[in-house]
């Protein structure tokens, strides 16, 4: 076998390595999370662990007849909201700082930036005296609202820095065919930034589901998210880590069906650019 031919057989081999590497890191704490959602309490807690069991699906059931599932309708509203409302309100804003030009168009960028940075903890203060004195403790909207204080302003940065680079000849065109500058963004500028705001709802929608801090201040029962369950049941004196793996498990689903559903728009966004 001649030196080349086997320098590639090396690297190939050397890049599978990886790949099976990443994967064993990725994939493992999942696998180890079903198995221990599968498992009885004491079961789930033994020395050493067992691979080969009957799996008990009481964890599951318990999801269902305890209520918990209320958790998942709340986080999977508050993230569909905010994804609504940090698109809504993010591509018209990011569409028009991206037109603008001289000093004020860096001092809005600037300032939409800096209300990201703001640690959290400077956010929440506010936020929890605002929704207390309107009546909107314990709500979905009120998590919602504190969700798009983050959300929104990186929806805006990340969509704005791609406006940016789309040619300015798009909007002349537009104009000379007697388009509005809303008719402009919506029916010439939308359909061709298609794979990046659905990744920007990808993202937004990832954050709002984790998020934990601003829903565990901001809420007591009625609107408690998925993650502050399951920090509530952590943190108690008897630990049920089936019920907590059975929770993180369902968790996973409604992400992925939605990261499903937008990574299509993203690849026939993709595609149709080509296309065009």
């Amino acid at each position: 076998m001649s030196a080349p031919r086997r320098h590639e057989r090396a690297l190939v081999a050397l890049r599978w390595s990886f790949i099976a590497t990443v994967m064993v890191f990725v994939v493992f704490p999942l696998v180890w999370l079903a198995l221990a959602s599968l498992k009885t309490r004491a079961g789930a807690l033994e020395v050493p662990p067992t691979l080969i069991f009957s799996p008990d699906f009481s964890a599951y059931r318990k999801i269902v007849d305890s209520g918990l599932s209320g958790a998942f309708l709340n986080s999977f509203t508050i993230a569909i909201i905010n994804v609504i409302l940090s698109l809504g309100i993010g591509v018209p804003a990011a569409f028009g700082l991206a037109r603008m030009r001289g000093a004020l168009q860096n001092h809005l960028s600037f300032w939409v930036l800096s209300i990201r940075l703001a640690p959290l903890f400077a956010v929440i203060l506010p936020l929890y005296v605002l929704f207390q004195k309107a009546g909107l403790l314990d709500t979905r909207l009120a998590v919602a609202m504190a969700h798009l204080t983050l959300t929104l302003p990186l929806a805006v940065w990340l969509l704005m820095t791609y406006f940016r680079a789309l040619p300015t000849d798009l909007d002349e065109a537009a104009m000379l065919d007697g388009a509005k500058p809303f008719q402009t963004l919506y029916m010439v500028i939308v359909p061709i930034a298609r794979p990046m705001i659905a990744s920007v709802a990808v993202i937004v929608f990832i954050f709002s589901w984790n998020e934990f801090l601003l829903a565990f201040f901001l809420t007591s029962r009625e609107a408690q998210t998925v993650p502050v369950v399951v920090a509530g049941l952590a943190g108690t004196m008897s630990f049920d880590w089936p019920l907590i793996a059975a929770i993180s498990i369902c968790s996973m689903i409604p992400a992925l069906i939605f990261v499903g559903f937008a990574q299509r728009h993203i690849v026939e966004g993709l595609a149709s650019g080509a296309v065009k």
